[in-house]
């Protein structure tokens, strides 16, 4: 291969990489920082960060649309057990768990949204309705907590000892 075909070569290999490189920087927006595209389902965090201030904040269509994103879901689940915190709901904490209480407000928001406009805020009435004891989420049965307890009850369901 003569010396003049080599540099030629090599040059358009170069200019290859050269033109790979820049078409890089382009994609990557030239150093600078683009504004974050939004995601498909994920709420819009000026909604989260004014949620996470006012767990009142929560609307009907953001428990609608939580399973369209974690972060939905977060959110959710982020202000029942915020409203379960409220000093109305102390006594039922105090005998219930702070987990079934939170449990019992989810339960009542969603039950508040039923034929509500997306924009309904229903974490008041949520918390009112748990407050005066409706959708309070019970505890599981002693036959859930003792596997014994139930197979004395339902030996049917006692698994069998392996030979």
């Amino acid at each position: 291969m003569a010396h003049d075909e080599q540099m030629r070569l090599a040059t358009g290999g170069l200019r290859s990489i050269a033109g790979l490189a820049a078409a890089g920087a382009l994609a990557a927006g030239c150093g600078g920082e683009e504004p974050a595209k939004p995601v498909a389902g994920r709420p819009d965090p000026q909604h989260v960060r004014e949620v996470a201030g006012d767990p009142y904040a929560l609307s009907c269509g953001d428990i609608a649309d939580q399973h369209e994103h974690p972060d939905g879901e977060k959110l959710v689940i982020g202000v029942e057990f915020a409203l379960a915190r409220e000093p109305e709901l102390e006594q039922h904490v105090a005998r219930m768990t702070e987990n079934r209480v939170g449990r019992s407000v989810y339960w009542a928001l969603t039950e508040v949204c039923k034929g509500r406009d997306p924009a309904f805020r229903p974490g008041r009435p949520a918390v009112e309705a748990v407050r005066a004891g409706r959708y309070l989420v019970q505890p599981r049965s002693d036959s859930w907590q003792s596997a014994e307890s139930w197979w004395e009850k339902h030996p049917e369901d006692k698994p069998k000892p392996r030979r």
